[in-house]
């Protein structure tokens, strides 16, 4: 009989890739989906990747090839399309871990934080100048 041990852990996933596989590995996944390494801005704590078909940026911040956090982050040019993009993934988010934490619920600016017990992300959206929209993806629970 196989049992789980208590130092085994389940891992958030960051679009179906587990946080627990090592940063290589995350990074040359991302690859073969049609992310581009940014060398420029890769160092030796983390890689950074970017899609020109989604407007996104992907941050694998890692200690010695294990990963601690992946930040995403999209880029619009109006409000409007970053706000949808905050409401999708929001109620993705809220289906699957539950209500998040609202540690900030305005118009040009929102900040849910979801503690999923296997970790915790926080999305985030600013209306401003230039909208954005991140996720900052977590092994560790947030305390936002």
């Amino acid at each position: 009989m196989m049992c789980a041990c208590s130092s085994e852990r389940e891992y958030l996933s960051f679009h179906g890739l587990s946080l627990g596989m090592p940063a290589k590995a995350m990074s040359d996944s991302l690859q073969e989906q049609g992310f581009v390494l940014d060398s420029n801005l890769t160092d030796e704590g983390s890689y950074v990747l970017t899609s020109a078909s989604e407007l996104c940026r992907v941050d694998i911040i890692h200690h010695n090839d294990t990963i601690s956090d992946v930040l995403e982050c999209y880029a619009a040019s109006y409000n409007d399309s970053t706000s949808q993009l905050w409401q999708s993934r929001h109620d993705e988010f809220q289906k699957e871990y539950g209500w998040p934490n609202m540690n900030h619920d305005s118009e040009l600016h929102r900040e849910a934080v979801y503690n999923t017990g296997r970790g915790g992300l926080v999305l985030t959206l600013l209306n401003t100048y230039t909208p954005t929209m991140t996720v900052h993806y977590s092994v560790e629970e947030l305390k936002h």
